[in-house]
């Protein structure tokens, strides 16, 4: 085998591995979260079993005050800076506490999309994208049409 069918096949499967690698990183699950299950609803979790041990100053507060959440749900936060935010959800009594960066949160203004990407940036990548192809596909004219010759 020829070494530039070696080098081909190296760039397909990196990006096969990139693809793949890619989904098992986007996942939103906190990460004390020891056992859980998924829920009907979007990112949120039904909570079996936390790890105290990887809970922050303000999260285990609340852990050891009114125990293991019923359910932990993830939002971003509205700004543009996009943060992560998780509701822990007791159910008897109902109650919601909301933590950003491990930090317990009084009030903040959630939106549900997981994206980490705010409206300006999802232009400026669609526009990038559709500038570039459009420059490659130039490009791939103008050597078939005019620089094959």
């Amino acid at each position: 085998m020829n070494s530039f069918l070696q080098f081909k096949f190296f760039w397909v499967y990196s990006i096969a591995a990139t693809f793949l690698l890619s989904s098992w990183g986007c996942s939103y699950k906190p990460s004390y979260l020891h056992k859980s299950r998924s829920t009907q609803v979007a990112q949120r979790w039904k909570v079996e079993k936390v790890d105290p041990s990887r809970l922050s100053p303000d999260e285990m507060a609340a852990f050891e005050k009114m125990g293991s959440p019923q359910y932990i749900r993830f939002y971003r936060n509205l700004d543009p800076d996009r943060e992560r935010v998780y509701e822990w959800v007791y159910t008897d009594p109902v109650r919601l506490v909301f933590f950003k960066d491990g930090k317990q949160i009084d009030y903040i203004v959630v939106d549900d999309n997981p994206s980490p990407l705010n409206e300006y940036q999802k232009k400026v990548l669609f526009w990038g994208g559709v500038t570039t192809a459009t420059a490659g596909a130039l490009g791939v004219l103008y050597y078939y049409l005019i620089g094959r010759k």
